[in-house]
């Protein structure tokens, strides 16, 4: 069960049915924004968080909820008793970099099934990076995370987003990426462009009001024109520097890609499963009585094997009905075979008639808005 508040001021008897339904462990996943919650109700919150053996898997304390020292120091304490956490979010709560490590302590010892993180819009530096990094790349002791959201944390600059770049180009898993209200340069953007290229588990992707430049979106769309990557979704919004030319290709040409690639991975021979729905003569029932009338086709033959001059009918019967079963299997690889045509066909015309080399490289979450 999912226990929501949003923008209320709680009192101690709600605080008191909620600490009930987590001891009784029907509570699993609990979400506050921006909610005034007093002291002494916030501590009983976290006692009640804080017994060994809960069913907790997703906490959002969003916008303002831990910013002050004394709620962080309770909120982590808490946090080394929820051994099955999946999800945490703290958007927009004032972390800096000595409490993001104070946090990453505990996450490294006590949360091993930690695989989506959320520390947007806070005050994190490039001293933060190496502490991310840890988390994202996977070892003996956890799988490493599949969704981080790093939005507006304008402090990072070039190089720690470099080094966050090494990390996720490393045997990582992360799915979901959000940089968005961060600045991307051209230098950044290409780098970006060879974890899209190289990656295999990376989808969706939030660039929102990254100070984006045409450059950076023809590089983009020459990537996603030319290689099968993996990535379905690209959030372009804000970038008064791209035009909406560029950015409506890569949306077209991502989108192609990704209807492609859902055709591909359809499991073999669902196209007959399903047309044998509404063609009774390729069932199994039918195929079974085919080759029961085989049978008695070839002991009539031998019982008139002397009259030449009778037709066979029931033998070209049989031969017919196997041709034409044959005939429906090609007909719908032909089918997927043209659709697979038109999608290339389609996305070379996202292309420019003449591709100009490129040289040298010298708020809110939109698939999951918080």
């Amino acid at each position: 069960m999912q226990t929501i508040f949003i923008e209320e001021k709680l009192n101690h008897q709600q605080i008191l049915s909620l600490c009930e339904m987590i001891d009784t462990n029907v509570c699993k996943s609990l979400e506050f924004r921006r909610c005034t919650i007093i002291e002494s109700d916030f501590d009983v919150l976290m006692k009640s968080l804080s017994q060994k053996n809960r069913a907790i898997i997703s906490l959002i304390f969003n916008i303002q909820m831990i910013n002050e020292q004394n709620r962080f120091k309770k909120f982590i304490q808490m946090l080394r008793n929820c051994v099955n956490l999946i999800n945490l979010r703290i958007h927009a709560n004032d972390l800096t970099d000595d409490m993001f490590s104070q946090l990453c302590t505990i996450l490294h010892e006590y949360c091993p099934k930690l695989t989506l993180l959320d520390i947007g819009d806070n005050k994190l530096t490039n001293k933060s990076i190496v502490n991310i990094c840890s988390l994202i790349v996977p070892n003996e002791k956890r799988s490493g995370l599949e969704e981080v959201i790093l939005s507006a944390n304008r402090s990072i600059t070039n190089a720690g987003w470099t080094e966050l770049f090494f990390s996720i180009s490393f045997n990582s898993r992360i799915r979901r990426l959000a940089l968005d209200y961060n600045i991307i340069d051209d230098t950044l953007a290409a780098m970006l462009s060879m974890i899209i290229a190289s990656s295999r588990t990376l989808t969706h992707l939030d660039l929102e009001c990254c100070q984006l430049t045409e450059y950076t979106g023809k590089l983009f769309l020459s990537l996603f024109t030319k290689y099968p990557v993996k990535l379905r979704e690209m959030y372009l919004e804000k970038n008064p520097f791209l035009s909406d030319s560029t950015r409506t290709s890569i949306n077209e040409c991502l989108s192609l890609r990704s209807r492609r690639n859902s055709v591909l991975n359809e499991p073999p021979l669902l196209s007959y499963r399903r047309s044998s729905i509404h063609d009774d003569s390729s069932s199994p029932q039918s195929v079974q009585n085919e080759k029961s009338q085989t049978v008695i086709v070839k002991k009539k033959t031998k019982k008139k094997k002397s009259n030449l001059k009778e037709p066979s009918e029931n033998l070209t019967k049989e031969e017919i009905k196997s041709v034409g079963f044959n005939e429906v299997k090609q007909s719908h690889k032909f089918v997927e075979n043209r659709k697979e045509r038109e999608d290339d066909e389609d996305i070379e015309e996202l292309l420019p008639v003449e591709i100009q080399p490129y040289g040298t490289i010298e708020r809110q979450l939109y698939w999951q808005r918080i």
